[in-house]
């Protein structure tokens, strides 16, 4: 099974650093000000630090010189002063950033979902449920733990470098040129190694999104793979695809270990020569024991800054290719929505040589040339095969896709003149297979018109001919239906819809397959209440079993996307064309 991912949308990996900083940091904006003043108040505080050194160095010429140890117990109370401010205010510098990280975060993520709800449905079509899930976890929390605490670090690390290098070369420049000559070495490396960094994680990111899919199709699956004993198979395309992930999280792992390990190398390499120089200096009466010793510290400030850095820059990379996924779905263009809807509803619909194809099948065209109106109150079935393009009907009658060719009206005005909002309140379906969330009864009902009062709840359930084993239940309207309804029946799920589409209350109803693969109690409780639901409304009806659409006021009968006939049951029948041979077989049978 192909597990990889699909780009609907242009890729966005070799984006610049800066460009994907910027769309982060533009999260911040709003902190601004908070930002600003804690990093402020850190950076004092953390270069305290760099006092260590030369106080240390102070110490040993002060004991070296008098020989007395009275001076230790000053500097070590000065040492206990600056660590408990340093200690006080980092703490909340830290608590700060990373309040403000967890909103910035909580935004983006609202952000996120908004925006995906609001995607069309053909774009999301493209995409499985689990990789859109990962977008909104792991990429999310990768982002976060970096913002949260790498950032900090970076700043700080920045400072020591800065200071550092600024007093060594005021201590002494020779002993300061091998860490000058070095340093721009091991930036401009780190900068070729972030970039490749930044690709891999782009790349394991997908690949940790492929097994969030596999484990959402299976477990959302989970009754058809116990049926069918497909659990080792699922667990050998989990293991499979987390196998990828692993393979490129090693590589990713490795390239920082690389860098890291080139980094200590070279700058403990450097002190290392940088003692042996200095000893020399020190016995030469150039330096002395302090300052050598004050030298041999902020070297090793320089060190393990640059040490800092490449696992900072690392984690910042990450973040960066986690951020390429986001972006490509946050600049993804959403269902166009008119804020003017003004609550209108329409009851008839008509579609004028309309053609549609799904966009990653433009060659191969559901419908071709559809044309026919529905007028208000009236009954009209679609008939047909499987695929011909009944449900692919329905769909555009929703305005979940839009038509590659033609005109879809309500009301004779063309659906691109009314709003996405008008024209989904004007309809409403009872679809085959009932989807049901996993709250209670009384929030699926109230979901048709989340307005709704209690009695009106109820009365909808009542005319659903659903009241009678909602009443049942302990819980009653707060029995919880679990995931997608798994603790109803096929019957009591169906009747739940219906109640859901009373409440509605939509001009335009669609019936498809609303009354298959039911027993013949259940079906004759439901088709009664379709027949309430139906009435004095504009109904679509898709069936398969014919003997349901017979009272329709007309049937049109489709053939490989095109209707092939119209008329009403008897009309039809004289015709002695396909839909009369469909009765035939179906009614002797």
């Amino acid at each position: 099974m192909d597990n990889s991912p699909t780009d609907p949308v242009p890729a966005l990996a070799d984006a610049s650093t800066g460009s994907n900083l910027r769309f982060l940091l533009g999260y911040y904006r709003p902190y601004l000000g908070r930002m600003l003043t804690a990093v402020l108040i850190g950076m004092p505080v953390s270069a305290i630090s760099l006092a260590f050194p030369a106080l240390t160095g102070d110490l040993v010429d002060s004991i070296v010189a008098s020989g007395s140890t009275q001076e230790l117990t000053r500097v070590g109370l000065i040492f206990l002063a600056l660590l408990a401010v340093q200690a006080v205010v980092g703490f909340m510098v830290s608590v700060t950033l990373a309040k403000t990280t967890e909103r910035v975060i909580a935004t983006l993520r609202t952000d996120l979902f908004s925006h995906l709800v609001r995607l069309p449905l053909a774009f999301l079509t493209q995409r499985r449920v689990g990789e859109l899930s990962s977008r909104l976890s792991s990429d999310l929390t990768q982002i976060q733990e970096t913002f949260s605490f790498s950032i900090l670090q970076l700043l700080r690390q920045s400072i020591f470098l800065v200071g550092s290098l600024a007093i060594i070369i005021s201590t002494s420049l020779p002993l300061t040129l091998p860490i000058i000559i070095g340093t721009p070495v091991i930036v401009g490396i780190a900068v070729v190694i972030g970039r490749r960094i930044r690709k891999l994680s782009t790349r394991t990111q997908d690949a940790l999104a492929r097994t969030a899919t596999i484990v959402e199709e299976t477990l959302q699956s989970i009754a058809a793979v116990k049926s069918y004993v497909q659990e080792r198979a699922e667990t050998e395309r989990y293991r499979e695809a987390l196998a990828d992930n692993v393979q490129l999280a090693i590589a990713g792992a490795k390239l920082r270990a690389a860098f890291v390990t080139f980094i200590i190398f070279t700058i403990f390499g450097g002190i290392a020569a940088v003692i042996l120089y200095g000893a020399n200096l020190v016995a030469a009466g150039e330096v002395t024991m302090g300052e050598l010793l004050s030298f041999l510290m902020y070297a090793m400030f320089v060190g393990g800054a640059l040490g800092s850095f490449a696992e900072v820059i690392g984690q910042i990379q990450k973040s960066l290719g986690a951020t390429v996924r986001l972006r490509e779905l946050l600049e993804a263009e959403t269902e166009q929505r008119d804020v003017t809807d003004h609550g209108q509803r329409y009851a008839s619909v008509s579609f004028d040589h309309v053609s549609f194809a799904y966009g990653e099948r433009a060659d191969s065209p559901v419908l071709t040339d559809v044309s026919f109106e529905i007028r208000p109150g009236e009954r009209v079935a679609f008939v047909g095969e499987s695929g011909a393009g009944k449900s692919t009907t329905a769909a555009l009658v929703q305005r979940l896709y839009e038509p590659t060719a033609g005109v879809i009206r309500y009301d004779g005005l063309p659906s691109t003149d009314l709003t996405l909002e008008a024209v989904r309140r004007s309809v409403g379906i009872v679809p085959q297979d009932i989807v049901l969330f996993g709250g209670t009864i009384e929030e699926n009902i109230r979901y048709g018109r989340p307005t709704a009062t209690a009695d009106d709840v109820t009365s909808a359930a009542r005319h659903a001919n659903a009241l009678e084993f909602i009443e049942r239940f302990p819980d009653g309207f707060q029995t919880t239906v679990g995931e997608r309804g798994i603790k109803l029946s096929g019957g009591q799920r169906q009747r739940i819809a219906i109640a859901r589409a009373l409440l509605k209350n939509p001009p335009i109803l669609v019936l498809d397959e609303a009354t298959s693969s039911l027993d013949a109690e259940s079906e004759a409780l439901i088709q009664e209440a379709l027949e309430r639901l139906m009435t004095e409304r504009t109904t679509i009806v898709i069936a398969h079993r014919l003997s349901t659409v017979r009272t329709c006021d007309r049937i049109l009968v489709f053939e490989r996307g095109q209707i092939v006939e119209a008329g009403t049951h008897q009309e039809l029948l004289a015709h002695g064309r396909r839909y009369a041979r469909w009765c035939d077989l179906q009614f002797v049978a």
